[in-house]
């Protein structure tokens, strides 16, 4: 079986870069993936969110999801991480002494890795059945809710039938939240026969400055730009072009909850996550506008602005300087760097200073 995994993944990545090449035309790098290829979560990539939200003032996650989040219902086997869906007859007890009778599991890869633009891929086999909600999703690091915005690249709502649409969209609003001030913009994307459940599918966006762009098995389905909204510029802002985002996967049931044809356990299952980045020199000023620097986790260069900065410095967790560049061109080369953490400060030609994380492969 991990043969066959194997050689799949070869004529994926080959059906993967042609399409690519000749759909969005741009140099992708990897800059984080996962293939679930060991026996447990790499949590070095994932960490999992625990309970019913009550710890952050939710009530069911916000949403009053029917699921206590755990970390055992998240399983790997045969490069496959699995998320189960169980009943849970005695009950599981949040902070708020509240009792769940499902269970399930989150992944995100908040506080380990975070990033902005470029292309976020993952496939995964979805599930069928009245009550399930299963995403693939993004929040901004210490961002709020919904002003600084949401992407959800893949959501699904089983049904009493086949799981037979998919959906993507993008939030945005004003804080604190306010129902009237929320808007969001969506698509809906039909499969021809069938269900998602039946076998893997890609989701993925294409993310660049001003504009969103959905795909589905590598077919493009849906835009965003700010002229999108009605409510942008007066309202609100575009809120897609600032931060830093995190992922997350995870598979609820929500709120009006399964029925007696839904089937426990149940799963997801997910192949890879990846993220891409932009690296051809044709690209480098449109996808780096403001002050900073990709991919990020590297091996040998970092892009910048070269327009916008004026000198880069390099130190490691102890404050050694080990590297100070003024800045002529639009690439540092850090293949001198061992792998590990690194502060990187960045000094604009405005004066302005701002300190980052750099991870070296």
């Amino acid at each position: 079986m991990l043969l066959n995994k194997f050689f799949m993944r070869l004529l994926l990545s080959f059906c993967f870069c042609l399409i690519s090449h000749l759909t969005f035309s741009q140099n992708w790098q990897i800059i984080w993936e996962d293939n679930f290829d060991g026996s447990q979560l790499d949590l070095s990539k994932w960490t999992h969110d625990i309970g019913s939200g009550s710890q952050f003032g939710l009530w069911g996650w916000g949403n009053g999801e029917l699921q206590f989040y755990q970390s055992q219902n998240t399983e790997l086997e045969n490069g496959i991480a699995t998320i189960t869906v169980k009943e849970e007859p005695s009950g599981l007890v949040d902070s708020w002494n509240n009792s769940f009778y499902y269970s399930s599991s989150k992944i995100t890869t908040k506080g380990k890795f975070d990033f902005r633009y470029g292309k976020v891929e993952a496939r995964i086999k979805s599930i069928d059945g009245q009550g399930f909600w299963p995403a693939f999703w993004m929040l901004p690091t210490n961002g709020q809710w919904p002003c600084d915005g949401e992407i959800d690249i893949m959501e699904q709502w089983g049904n009493n039938y086949l799981t037979n649409s998919t959906t993507g969209a993008a939030h945005i609003g004003t804080c604190p939240y306010s129902q009237a001030s929320h808007f969001y913009q969506n698509f809906s994307s039909y499969i021809s026969s069938g269900s998602y459940a039946d076998e893997f599918h890609t989701y993925s966006i294409v993310w660049k400055p001003d504009t969103i762009k959905w795909y589905v098995d590598e077919v493009e389905k849906f835009v965003l730009t700010p002229s999108s909204y009605f409510s942008i510029p007066n309202q609100h802002e575009w809120p897609f072009n600032s931060n830093e985002w995190y992922i997350m996967i995870n598979l609820a049931i929500t709120q009006d909850g399964p029925n007696l044809n839904t089937v426990f356990p149940n799963q997801i299952e997910i192949d890879y996550v990846r993220v891409f980045q932009d690296i051809s020199t044709s690209s480098l000023n449109y996808e780096i506008k403001d002050f900073d620097f990709f991919p990020n986790p590297t091996k040998e260069k970092l892009y910048i602005n070269k327009n916008l900065i004026q000198s880069v410095h390099i130190h490691d967790l102890s404050g050694k300087l080990l590297l100070k560049k003024i800045i002529n061109d639009d690439y540092i080369n850090v293949d001198f760097l061992n792998s590990g953490i690194y502060i990187v400060t960045i000094k604009g030609k405005d004066g302005n200073k701002k300190n980052k994380k750099l991870i070296i492969k």
